[in-house]
């Protein structure tokens, strides 16, 4: 009932050998990029208003496997989308939103914007769970910005890194999204939890403490998958936004076009001005960031029990007062937070499906998996062949294996 990831070493070789059955290509000639999934305990939904986050990477990836070529051009195979993708990096049109590849040509499209693309690759990539809310779109976006960078020779530092990735996400594909993703999967570090600073990309790295009892992460995977752009996510950016600017035109802060512009004693003085659905925004906002605050504490102490409570406080923010996520992801963390042996749950990601996370006991098991699954399934019977729960683990930011 309860699985484990794929281990990379397995997943590269199931990799290669897709990549060798599509294209006539020497093994000697491939590269193979592991981009991380990332999970975000606390800071949800904040990081486009300048709010801190916590991050942490996790062992399921975007796997890229590629050989350089010495033409302009990407070829692209998918272990999980049919087809192929194949582009001229100089003639990038815009996005599609059924195209799979358009991750690929948002990430040849930034990369052309500063310099002409002398190389492209041919390659096939695999996602261990796409559009499951665990920031697989930024994974794969870092992984065709990296492996099309390198056939280039061209040469960033990762802050650089993250900025080419927001290009891709904000300008190309248009989706409203801070730099969480991306900074935690390039910033990424095996048992280690991240504070980001999303305003000047500030990166804080915690170790799990070393004596503190053992804590267990599961992936809940609700069956339904998400699309972001598709989603309220923007329209609930735009709506944080429009509740900074009446606040700061309120308190003569005239400037202000984030919440995090407006201190928390400004915006109490003036909140009850602000129209009903932008005041449970803006509450959300500073809500989640006096819980990453706090959250950071409780993970140095290894306090997982008020950890937990944090993120069933943040979860349940992001219900009533974001009003993101899905009745299918609500139901799915009550049942989860219902369960003794977790310490506490969030919904992982703004869409509509996706992933519920948990910190859990170290006794969490088969019995707690087949509750969880079989009660969830009562409400949501058509997600019974695609509902599962994952043991994960911590891993490294991305890199070239």
């Amino acid at each position: 009932m309860i699985k484990e990831f794929k281990p990379l070493t397995e997943l590269k070789e199931e990799l290669i050998s897709f990549l060798q059955q599509h294209e006539n290509i020497l093994e000697r000639d491939l590269r193979f990029i592991a981009s991380p999934y990332r999970i975000c305990p606390l800071g949800a939904h904040i990081d486009h208003q300048g709010g801190p986050v916590l991050g942490m990477t996790i062992n399921a990836y975007t796997a890229l496997a590629f050989i350089p070529v010495s033409v302009p051009r990407v070829r692209l195979s998918s272990m999980n989308y049919p087809g192929t993708v194949d582009f001229d990096v100089k003639e990038i049109g815009p996005p599609v939103m059924d195209d799979w590849g358009r991750y690929a040509k948002g990430a040849a499209k930034v990369l052309t914007d500063l310099a002409p693309l002398r190389h492209g690759f041919i390659g096939a990539v695999s996602g261990t769970l796409p559009s499951s809310g665990l920031s697989s779109s930024a994974s794969a976006g870092l992984a065709y910005l990296y492996g099309l960078s390198r056939v280039n020779e061209l040469d960033f530092s990762p802050n650089e890194f993250i900025e080419l990735d927001r290009r891709l996400e904000n300008g190309y594909l248009g989706l409203k999204n801070g730099i969480l993703d991306q900074a935690t999967i390039i910033n990424g570090k095996r048992e280690n939890l991240l504070l980001i600073n999303t305003i000047t990309g500030g990166v804080v790295s915690y170790p799990k403490p070393i004596d503190s009892e053992k804590l267990r992460i599961i992936v809940v995977n609700s069956g339904y998958r998400r699309e972001l752009i598709s989603s309220g996510f923007n329209t609930r950016v735009e709506e944080c936004r429009m509740a900074a600017k009446l606040i700061g035109e309120l308190s003569g802060m005239e400037t202000a076009e984030v919440l995090s512009d407006i201190p928390e004693e400004v915006y109490k003085s003036h909140q009850h001005n602000l129209p009903e659905q932008l005041r449970r925004r803006a509450d959300h906002y500073y809500s989640e960031v006096d819980c990453v605050g706090r959250g950071v504490e409780f993970w140095s102490e290894g306090d997982w029990s008020s950890l937990g409570e944090l993120m069933n406080r943040s979860c349940m923010s992001s219900i009533n007062n974001y009003e993101s996520g899905s009745l299918s992801l609500a139901r799915l963390h009550q049942i989860i937070s219902d369960d003794s042996d977790v310490y506490g749950s969030r919904f992982s990601g703004g869409g509509y499906g996706g992933c519920v996370i948990g910190f859990v006991k170290p006794n969490f098991g088969e019995r707690n998996a087949s509750k969880i699954l079989n009660e969830y399934m009562i409400n949501f019977p058509e997600v019974r062949e695609s509902a599962s729960i994952y043991f994960a683990e911590t891993d490294d930011g991305i890199r070239f294996e």
